[in-house]
């Protein structure tokens, strides 16, 4: 797969993520990830799971952290494409349509029975 087919595949996936996490769907946005999945939050101890990922996210959404956009910087993936990895920019937004966050990522998807999901998530607070 070329770089931009591999850019356009990880930001419709980064889209739906957003949508879902935006609708307040962390259901939904938990599903984004491998079972077995490593989110690594700054200040924190890694969290392993699904549940680790419904720790953090909801954590977000308690926090005042109502929208949240993501762009894509970056891509690449292994022979055979079965692992991808892709870098960029977040940022949070309060409902007052404030600016609550903004940071960068590192994230590694693994393809499970024909979908990228999430298998590492680590991120940064640029504040």
């Amino acid at each position: 797969m070329a770089g931009t087919e591999l850019k356009t595949l990880i930001t419709k996936r980064f889209d739906k993520y957003t949508q879902l996490y935006n609708d307040g769907d962390i259901k939904g946005l938990t599903e984004m990830y491998t079972e077995d999945c490593k989110m690594m939050p700054p200040g924190s101890e890694t969290k392993t799971g699904r549940q680790g990922v419904t720790e953090v996210t909801s954590g977000w959404k308690a926090l005042g952290m109502a929208k949240l956009v993501l762009t894509v910087d970056g891509v690449g993936g292994t022979e055979g494409g079965e692992t991808l990895y892709n870098h960029g920019q977040y940022e949070f937004y309060k409902e007052d349509g404030s600016l609550a966050d903004v940071g960068k990522y590192l994230v590694i998807w693994k393809k499970v029975d024909g979908v990228y999901l999430l298998a590492i998530d680590c991120f940064n607070s640029n504040k």
